[in-house]
């Protein structure tokens, strides 16, 4: 039986008593004795208040003390979690972007917030387009590099002036001998004509800028593309064929100088480097057997040579 059940019996007892003491009290022949009996009816229900509030106040003692070792224990299930919980991560390096945002990470047993830096957008740069002067260089540039390797080793080569549009030339179609004249004449290219040379490089890397110092001797004859005497020349003087030196001190030495399109500028080292031309004024200059010459390098097109193999 509970103790509430055990409560409520013992109520009911000291209720049915009282009844009793009180039916008692009512007989014929004893009310000489009530006073007597309603004294000690209320002594009685006294005594069992007291025991119920008694009971009470024991029970209201227990509650509380429950009550306490409840809150103790949850006290101290706290703090061992708190041992037995991993440290909490430590803090992030300083962000130093100017832009950051909060990202709060959840983790097994803890929350921990960080600051994530936000992704630093680089602006994209749009390549600048070269300058015309920077074209200009780089074109040059490319056409010195073809250059080189065209004289970088021995080719046969027509020379076909670009504004007249023919070759250099020895007069009639078998060898030339020394001292002969250069001419220009319709371009051909066979055997059957003296049109094509022998480029060869016998001072690579001497001429400006280091290009290759390179001479042009004749493939039926051996003779070379030579001026008079040695030394340098005046502006106009007239090629001929010569015994080929090589050396520095003659005036057999040519170097190339890019002129676009494809062409180039054969430039005499030896005579201040005037250019390889056809001598004459305008449409004379287009006419065969027109005499070459040595003269300044302008942006007339009878300066600049295409060099066919």
């Amino acid at each position: 039986m509970s103790e509430i059940d055990q409560d409520e019996t013992k109520r009911r007892q000291r209720a049915r008593f009282v009844d009793a003491l009180t039916t008692s009290a009512q007989q014929p022949g004893e009310r000489s004795r009530m006073g007597t009996r309603v004294a000690g009816a209320v002594a009685v229900l006294a005594l069992a208040a007291g025991a119920t509030l008694g009971v009470g106040a024991w029970r209201s003692y227990q509650a509380d003390e429950e009550a306490q070792k409840v809150e103790l224990a949850a006290q101290q299930a706290a703090a061992h979690k708190r041992l037995t919980s991993p440290p909490s991560p430590s803090p992030e390096p300083k962000v130093t972007k100017k832009e950051t945002k909060e990202e709060t990470v959840t983790e097994p047993g803890t929350t921990v917030e960080r600051r994530v830096p936000e992704p630093v957008v680089i602006p994209s740069v749009s390549p600048t387009s070269p300058t015309k002067k920077q074209t200009e260089v780089r074109a040059e540039d490319v056409a010195k590099a073809e250059l080189r390797k065209l004289t970088a080793v021995s080719r046969t080569l027509l020379l076909k002036n670009v504004f007249t549009g023919l070759c250099a030339d020895i007069p009639f179609n078998g060898a030339g001998k020394k001292g002969q004249d250069v001419n220009q004449y319709y371009c051909d290219g066979t055997d059957k004509d003296n049109q094509l040379w022998r480029m060869t490089s016998p001072r690579p890397d001497a001429g400006p800028g280091g290009t290759d110092l390179v001479q042009f001797a004749n493939l039926k004859d051996g003779l070379c593309l030579d001026l008079p005497t040695r030394g340098g020349q005046p502006v106009g003087t007239g090629l001929l064929e010569a015994h080929c030196t090589g050396t520095m001190g003659d005036n057999q030495l040519w170097w190339l100088e890019p002129a676009g399109d494809g062409s180039a500028r054969i430039r005499n080292y030896a005579s201040n480097h005037l250019c390889l031309m056809v001598n004459g004024q305008g449409d004379e200059r287009k006419k065969p057997d027109q005499r070459l010459v040595i003269g300044l390098c302008d942006a007339r097109g009878d300066t600049r040579w295409r060099l066919i193999e």
